[in-house]
């Protein structure tokens, strides 16, 4: 009787691409080739049916990166194994083999609805603090200055690659008032989002926390949608929502205040300085936008 493969890894990823949309990769690693069938059971499910024996965790891989919601893992019986591909939104996709050992299976499917809905819209990034204004400081010697103006580069650099226009409110050392950050949301601003880290004299207090200007509709939805999508993406605590009375002299503009995590936290602070956190937090930060603006304003 022929050996069966062994399906040893299962991982995601995003392909960023110049000449084309960038993907979702939903990468399958085995022993050897194997058969295996892809097909659409309906616009937001991809079932990949393959050949052969699970020898990983066979339980569902969370991916939440805006298009890609997890991918569920199914022993089917008589050697089969089904992958099931759930998706947040309906998006084309199709497979490729990558020979070697191991051999990699990998299904691509189009983030182009993530840039449809980034392409034209105006966001304002605010990182806090600057200057002589240094915020909280970590127990070892981070500044939380600096880490927010990490991540405002981060998603910045993101949202621009969607075609988005951003507004920063300062690139490096300047510290403008907040009536100077706050005139960057200029009417017909989507999102006015400004970045710091929490401070608690109590260094075991630890975590992501929002807050939500109040006047904006369904903000306090948009808030919970954001702490949910970035605690879920970088395994933070959450430390929850509140209203936010500085947000308030936006308007009606929808605006959000990060505190990313508690810079004064030795955990915390450990984190902040993994740049694969950045990367983490500004997916699932743009991700929850858009699904916000999809599910709720539309």
């Amino acid at each position: 009787m022929e050996k069966l493969p062994r399906f040893t890894n299962i991982f995601s990823r995003i392909e960023t691409r110049e000449e084309a949309d960038d993907e979702s990769l939903i990468v399958l690693e085995a022993t050897a080739p194997f058969p295996f069938e892809l097909t659409a059971e309906n616009p937001c499910l991809c079932r990949l049916k393959a050949i052969g024996k699970l020898s990983m965790y066979p339980g569902p891989l969370e991916v939440r990166d805006g298009v890609v919601r997890q991918v569920l893992i199914r022993e089917e019986g008589a050697g089969q194994v089904g992958f099931l591909i759930c998706l947040e939104v309906p998006s084309g996709s199709y497979v490729t083999v990558h020979e070697g050992l191991p051999v990699r299976v990998a299904v691509h499917i189009s983030r182009r609805p993530v840039r449809e809905f980034y392409q034209g819209r105006r966001i304002v990034i605010d990182p806090g603090h600057g200057g002589p204004d240094t915020g909280h400081r970590g127990p070892v010697n981070l500044w939380e200055k600096d880490v927010v103006l990490i991540a405002a580069r981060e998603i910045s650099t993101a949202l621009k690659r969607l075609g988005a226009g951003v507004a920063v409110t300062r690139e490096g050392e300047e510290n403008p008032s907040w009536e100077e950050r706050i005139k960057k949301a200029e009417p017909g601003t989507d999102l006015f989002l400004s970045i710091h880290a929490h401070g608690n004299i109590d260094r075991t207090v630890r975590g992501t926390a929002i807050k939500y200007n109040p006047r904006a509709e369904d903000g306090e939805v948009l808030a919970r949608m954001a702490l949910e999508a970035i605690t879920t993406k970088t395994k933070m605590p959450a430390r929850g929502v509140e209203p936010c009375r500085n947000l308030e002299e936006l308007g009606k503009v929808p605006a959000l205040l990060l505190e990313i995590a508690t810079i004064t936290n030795w955990v915390d602070e450990g984190i902040l300085r993994n740049p694969h956190f950045y990367r983490k937090l500004t997916l699932a930060t743009l991700s929850a936008f858009y699904h916000f603006s999809l599910k709720v304003r539309h």
